[in-house]
């Protein structure tokens, strides 16, 4: 590690390698218990172009020394900037923070991995492009990021995986790929066609290991004539499955074309922001309509006719011009119109301050009626076992809903933390046992989670570790992030 650190300092500069443990300090896991040490940095290296990371890997090899790569390292829930692996080189891109490109005719930008939501958002405001990007509650994240680990918007580009074309990826060994058309040197068409020719290799840089993203493109929402941001409340459970099943058929029908968000105690539809966390036994559903006036008049008659049968439900919205956003100032109606804001963020540190940690369990389920209403009593009863009340936010697809559940707890109680910890694990295997995987998850869990997996004796696992040892023989990049180690760490995993 030392001769490692000498390197890195020769190839980037001194500034640009942190060691202290002061510095250090700010990569750890924000949310675990402030005596736990397990996810901690060895040291900090700071690129700031292809050619350092180029560099930052080529110096990894050499001395055998784990990477971790992050962004922003923002996602706390998760783990935040920390490593799997104790000790590992963390690679900060936060440097890398360029908007490299905004096409408006064409509806996209080209986008460095450093660059936050804050800043897409402002740089697309100060060129006045009449152009929205799709953010998360939380705007502080990284844009690639996000989109990589399979992040989720608000706007009908909310699913940002799905909204990216074209990457650039430094490979572990150094070299650099350009995925779709960029694959062909000068291509016209990088960041508006998807695939290339042959394999598309995008998904497989997604939540793993195998390379570093050093500039991707992001596909942006043109800015509409009308924006109807919309709210449905139903009181407790009765109308619960109605609700889904009007829902569903509006999605698949096109009618909404967001990714709507269904909670019970974050808050949704609040217009104050005075609800407290988790005590609202009431669903407020988001959603919004966006296009011609007529168009959205129209979506609006055909939302209010297929939720007259939901039996207690009650449906307001709140119109915006969409070349005037001035007066859009409540956070549920800000995020739908990709306005990147902190307001949740401050919300859940209402508890304990900012000593508050949350922990989100992320199940997948079909976007039925009976399915959502299901999971939700079965979710309700597994915390209820472990005295944590049931907190959830439901992001809904045409065909699936992630159920984002939280749990809240003191990060200075060593107890209170280890419960809620401990508790995931058993939440994990309880819904694995009934057929139920989640999409992503914290740092602690990766293994557990990626172990769940298990068609055809982990046959996806075997596939990712064959990636992974043609890709990275020496096992320097991220070891075990979503439960991919390399040969020589698999033992006992």
């Amino acid at each position: 590690m030392t001769r490692a650190l000498e390197a890195f300092a020769r190839a980037l500069g001194a500034g640009a390698v942190l060691t202290s443990e002061q510095d250090l300090r700010e990569f750890r896991d924000p949310y675990a218990y402030v005596g736990w040490d397990e996810f901690t940095a060895g040291a900090v290296v700071m690129p700031s172009s292809v050619e350092d990371v180029r560099a930052v890997v080529r110096v990894a090899n050499e001395h055998r020394v784990p990477l971790w790569t992050f962004g922003q390292g923002r996602n706390y829930t998760y783990g935040g900037p920390a490593p799997r692996v104790r000790g590992s080189v963390l690679v900060n891109l936060r440097r890398m923070d360029r908007v490299l490109e905004v096409n408006e005719e064409l509806a996209y930008a080209v986008v460095e991995p450093g660059v936050r939501f804050f800043d897409l958002h402002d740089r697309l405001r100060a060129g006045g492009h009449r152009l929205w990007p799709s953010v998360p509650d939380i705007g502080w994240g990284s844009v690639v990021g996000n989109a990589l680990e399979h992040g989720r918007g608000y706007t009908p580009y909310g699913d940002h995986a799905s909204s990216v074309c074209g990457m650039e990826v430094v490979l572990p060994g150094g070299d650099v790929l350009r995925t779709g058309m960029g694959a062909m040197a000068g291509s016209t068409s990088w960041q508006v066609h998807q695939r290339g020719f042959g394999p598309s290799p995008d998904g497989l840089f997604m939540q793993s290991n195998f390379g570093i993203v050093t500039r991707m493109g992001v596909w942006l929402m043109p800015q509409p004539e009308t924006y109807l941001s919309c709210f449905a409340r139903v009181p407790g459970d009765a109308a619960l499955g109605a609700l889904v099943d009007a829902l569903r058929g509006l999605l698949l029908e096109g009618v909404i074309r967001n990714h709507p968000l269904l909670g019970q105690g974050v808050g949704i539809g609040d217009p104050e922001g005075a609800a407290a966390v988790g005590q609202a036994t009431d669903w407020a559903l988001r959603f919004a309509l966006y296009g011609r006036r007529a168009v959205v008049d129209a979506q609006y008659a055909a939302v209010e006719a297929a939720f007259a049968g939901v039996p207690g439900l009650e449906l307001t919205q709140r119109a915006y011009a969409g070349d005037d956003l001035s007066g859009v100032t409540n956070h549920d109606d800000r995020v739908q119109c990709g306005i990147p804001g902190m307001e949740l963020m401050e919300r859940f540190q209402a508890p304990y301050g900012e000593a508050t940690g949350h922990l989100d369990l992320s199940p997948v389920s079909p976007a039925t009626g009976s399915e959502v209403v299901a999971m939700v009593e079965r979710l309700r009863a597994l915390y209820g076992r472990h005295g944590i009340p049931y907190i959830a936010g439901l992001i809904f697809s045409p065909r699936s809903v992630l159920h984002i559940t939280t749990s809240f707890f003191d990060t200075r109680d060593e107890e209170q933390t280890r419960r809620v910890y401990d508790a995931y694990g058993h939440l994990v295997t309880a819904l694995r046992s009934e057929g139920y995987g989640l999409y992503r998850t914290n740092l602690m869990y990766m293994d557990l989670v990626a172990d769940q997996f298990d068609f055809n004796d982990h046959a996806q696992r075997r596939f990712n570790e064959t990636i992974k040892d043609a890709l990275d023989p020496n096992g320097i990049l991220s070891p075990g992030k979503q439960g991919i180690w390399p040969k020589h760490l698999r033992t006992g995993r």
